[in-house]
C-alpha cells in the first residue's frame, strides 16, 4: 500500500481505503467520491518507496533553489505577524449579503 485515503463516515468514524502506487488516479477519484458524497476530513495520503529525495526542498545553496528561484520559506514568525518588510495584502472583503 502506497496510497491511502481517509475520511469520517457520517456517524464520526474513521475509514480509509487503501491503493497500490500505480493507482494514483483511482485514489484521486476515490477522493473526490468521497468529498461528493458530502463525507468530512477526506485527505489523500502516500508513502511511495521510489521517491526521490528527502520530504520537502533539500536543495537550497545561498539562499537558491536548484532552478535559480529564491527560497523564502521560514518557520520563524510562524503566527507572529509577517516578517521584516514583508507586505502582506489586505483581506478581501466579504461578498455582500455574506456579513
Amino acid at each position: 500500500m502506497s496510497i491511502v485515503v481517509f475520511w469520517l463516515t457520517p456517524d464520526g468514524r474513521a475509514a480509509h481505503a487503501e491503493f497500490a502506487q500505480a493507482q494514483l488516479v483511482e485514489a484521486l477519484k476515490c477522493g473526490e467520491e468521497r468529498r461528493r458524497e458530502g463525507l468530512r476530513h477526506v485527505c489523500v495520503s502516500s508513502e511511495f518507496a521510489d521517491r526521490v529525495g528527502r520530504s520537502g526542498v533539500d536543495a537550497v545553496e545561498q539562499g537558491r533553489l536548484p532552478s535559480g528561484e529564491p527560497y523564502r520559506f521560514s518557520k520563524a514568525h510562524r503566527g507572529a505577524g509577517p516578517a521584516p518588510g514583508e507586505e502582506i495584502a489586505a483581506p478581501a472583503p466579504p461578498p455582500e449579503g455574506r456579513r
